[in-house]
């Protein structure tokens, strides 16, 4: 088995396509990089003095009619406290500050996992392309009959494949997950938007992180599966955007209960810690012959039923990939 992963890792490192989508799908990432720059990017000057002017016309309205509002504010508060005691309207706080009149800067706090969560479907995507094509290209080419003549035994070459994507698929996640969660990081701090983080960020932050890269070697499992059973990346592919039309985007339209049993939702649920959808529950209004009163319910997805159910699939998929190989002739 060990001899066999070698040859098979030694392939992969081969494979021009393999390099390709890993800095492709980091290329990419990038993407959100870009968008965090921009949501915690430091004011313009020409904003600054812009702010600077709208605080001096509203520090001159100020110093007319401070008191008043405060005094009006103070007036509210005392009414309020007879229902709520611990009400508090900050009527210190009404004078105008220069921040009011500045673009927002977004924190890291605020917008990591936020910028972060996108980088799943990429990772997804290149493991899923990455997985097809180092089993597909060998069927494609004949390949596969010569590697059988040295390597008979079906079950270990199976094996060799997706272990091969395991072992290939792990620095490809972490280059392009790590390239999002670090530049994001560092165009915060760049920016002066790092602030203060908590600890239950980093854990969340980082916890999202390792998820979509367990995420992605799941991806490249499923792949390798699909290409056992169809032996042809474009039935693979063909297979992909019908499951995608049909089970992802018409079924829970159709059947909203179902949302909860696609792989979307449950992808989601594994990455983001948890997820939920809502369902329209409809009972007779009891003010009319025949109209309903309709509420939507929210279905909650916990993150180990999301795990759960990626698992069983990946299972499924592996067995069907395994059975196919060892019953059908490569040729």
């Amino acid at each position: 088995m060990r001899p066999l992963l070698r040859a098979e890792l030694a392939r992969t490192r081969a494979r021009s396509f393999v390099w390709f989508v890993a800095i492709l799908a980091a290329v990419a990432g990038l993407g959100f990089v870009a968008m965090a720059w921009d949501d915690t990017r430091p004011p313009t000057a020409a904003q600054v003095r812009a702010a600077q002017d709208e605080f001096a016309r509203a520090q001159a309205e100020w110093d007319r009619t401070g008191d008043d509002r405060v005094a009006q504010c103070r007036e509210v508060e005392e009414q309020t406290r007879e229902e709520h005691p611990d009400a508090d309207l900050l009527c210190d706080q009404l004078a105008p500050v220069v921040e009011q009149f500045l673009p927002y800067q977004s924190q890291l706090e605020e917008l990591g996992v936020q910028r972060l969560e996108p980088v799943t479907v990429l990772v997804v995507l290149a493991m899923l392309a990455i997985g097809v094509s180092l089993v597909s290209t060998d069927f494609a080419t004949g390949a596969m009959s010569t590697w059988l003549t040295f390597a008979p035994r079906r079950g270990r070459v199976f094996a060799s494949k997706a272990c091969a994507v395991l072992v290939a698929g792990l620095p490809i996640g972490v280059l392009v997950v790590g390239t999002v969660a670090g530049g994001i990081v560092a165009v915060t701090t760049w920016n002066g938007a790092f602030g203060e983080p908590g600890s239950w960020f980093w854990q969340e932050y980082l916890g999202l992180a390792a998820r979509q890269i367990s995420a992605g070697l799941w991806a490249g499992l499923v792949g390798v599966g699909l290409a056992f059973a169809l032996r042809h990346a474009a039935a693979v592919a063909g297979l992909a955007v019908w499951w995608v039309a049909a089970t992802e985007s018409a079924l829970p339209v159709l059947l909203p209960v179902a949302r909860g049993a696609t792989l979307s939702t449950n992808l989601v649920a594994w990455t983001t810690g948890g997820t939920s959808y809502d369902v329209p529950e409809c009972v007779p209004d009891p003010s009319t012959v025949t109209g309903e009163v309709c509420q939507d319910v929210a279905h909650v997805v916990s993150t180990a039923q999301g795990g759960l159910v990626l698992l069983a699939v990946a299972l499924v998929v592996l067995g069907t990939g395994l059975l196919v190989f060892r019953l059908r002739d490569v040729t």
